[in-house]
């Protein structure tokens, strides 16, 4: 069954508050994931694209199903589509992830990362964007 799904009476919104952004270039990248072996480099379920709009940038996703997640986003000054990397793979952009645990040598990791979403819920999370 999947995650995210229009017409149900049961759904909720995710909405991202991202903050931190070191300039105005590119995009807020948004992405929702419901399983740890995708997180956070994965597809994901969904991928929202938004312009930066000020120092506290929003990207919602709508008709979400109770369930849990996890939440990435990445600062995207150039507009490629993925988060550029050092040789040694640190990332050279502005990223994130639900609940704000990231660290300087090794990936976010899922089960700090995750988050419940309840019926009919409209879940709102900050995220401060690290370089």
């Amino acid at each position: 069954m999947p995650a995210v799904k229009a017409h149900s009476q049961t759904i909720s919104t995710v909405t991202i508050e991202a903050s931190s952004f070191k300039n105005m270039r590119g995009t807020l990248n948004c992405r929702l994931f419901t399983k740890a072996t995708d997180f956070p480099d994965g597809e994901g379920i969904v991928t929202i694209k938004t312009a930066i709009t000020g120092p506290t940038t929003s990207c919602t996703f709508s008709n979400v199903e109770p369930g849990t997640y996890a939440v990435a986003v990445v600062h995207d000054e150039n507009s490629n589509g993925r988060i550029d990397k050092n040789f040694v793979g640190v990332p050279n952009e502005g990223y994130g992830v639900s609940n704000n645990k990231t660290y300087a040598l090794s990936s976010p990791k899922w089960d700090e990362s995750i988050f419940s979403v309840g019926t009919s819920e409209n879940k709102v999370l900050q995220i401060k964007l690290r370089y």
